[in-house]
């Protein structure tokens, strides 16, 4: 349990719309949204099966485990959805020889087909998004949006070995724009 602090001075607010988890959880949300109602009304699929054929469009033959981590989904989620594409013809799964326990998830031809029909969607969404932002603050976006990856898998790893970074943090009022 922390230590109270003998000194009362004034916690530092941070109202919801400035914190990065909350804009990006937004954004987030509403992009899988409106990923979900088109790829549900054109192709039948949920957002998890969607998630799993773009992974697999990306990698080759990846684990359960590869496709769970890439994909934000429990490894639970992931088998169901699997289970559901492959009897729809769109993966196979192979048992691995080397290790029985593991099933390398490959892409049919009529998956590769589906996740192709999708394309147009997401390159439309990217290119709109894209088109409200100049080139310049495209180029500083993205390289914010790496410093910030980073900083934050980061954050997580020294978390879950249980230490913090060391490091004086600047107070809130103290930062720059």
């Amino acid at each position: 349990m922390p230590k109270a602090n003998s000194k009362s001075r004034p916690v530092p607010q941070l109202p919801q719309h400035r914190r990065f988890s909350y804009r990006f959880n937004m954004i987030a949300h509403a992009l899988a949204q409106h990923m979900l109602l088109n790829i549900d009304r054109k192709f039948g699929l949920n957002l998890a099966e969607y998630r799993i054929l773009s992974m697999l469009s990306d990698r080759k033959s990846p684990s359960i485990k590869d496709i769970a981590a890439h994909t934000q989904l429990d490894k639970a989620h992931v088998t169901r959805a699997l289970s559901d594409l492959a009897r729809r013809g769109l993966v196979t799964q192979i048992v691995d020889k080397q290790d029985r326990r593991l099933r390398v998830v490959k892409l049919t031809r009529s998956g590769q087909a589906m996740i192709a029909a999708t394309l147009p969607i997401a390159i439309e969404r990217q290119e709109r998004l894209e088109q409200r932002l100049t080139a310049s603050e495209l180029r500083v976006l993205w390289k914010a949006l790496a410093v910030l990856t980073e900083e934050s898998a980061l954050m997580l790893s020294e978390v879950e070995r249980g230490n913090r970074r060391r490091r004086d943090p600047v107070p809130l009022g103290e930062r720059k724009p």
